[in-house]
């Protein structure tokens, strides 16, 4: 679990917030492997779902900006891996977090990364080429 480069999208602030969440991920995973109370697990996770909600919102306003036709998909990834995240939130301070939940919520979120945000990082070259299409005629 842990962010390199070779995972980047070319977009400078969305490579940034990714790798926060990523490490996010790690920090959630460390936290249950040096046996981490509920409290810690809790406050890991809190932690991690706010950053892809940050990053979710700045994605999503790019999309919106740059009208990308695969922004409700998109969208509704963010929201699925949201409502796991959550899930798992809920389940830190009453059943107790797996090993494999944070796995599953991990996997989810590198699909999505590698999908997803790649193919919507590779549309906006094309819209801003259009972009300066338009302003020479």
């Amino acid at each position: 679990m842990k962010w390199t480069y070779d995972g980047a999208v070319g977009i400078p602030e969305l490579d940034e917030q990714h790798k926060h969440v990523f490490e996010r991920f790690a920090f959630v995973k460390e936290a249950m492997a040096k046996g981490g109370g509920w409290n810690d697990m809790h406050s890991a996770l809190a932690i991690l779902i706010k950053d892809l909600e940050f990053c979710s919102a700045v994605e999503e306003a790019l999309m919106r900006i740059h009208d990308y036709p695969g922004r409700e998909r998109h969208k509704k990834e963010h929201v699925d891996l949201l409502q796991s995240l959550h899930a798992m939130e809920k389940a830190a301070l009453t059943t107790g977090l797996t090993e494999e939940m944070i796995g599953t919520a991990f996997a989810a979120a590198m699909k999505h990364h590698l999908t997803q945000d790649r193919r919507h990082a590779g549309y906006l070259p094309q819209v801003r080429g259009q972009a300066r299409e338009i302003q020479r005629t």
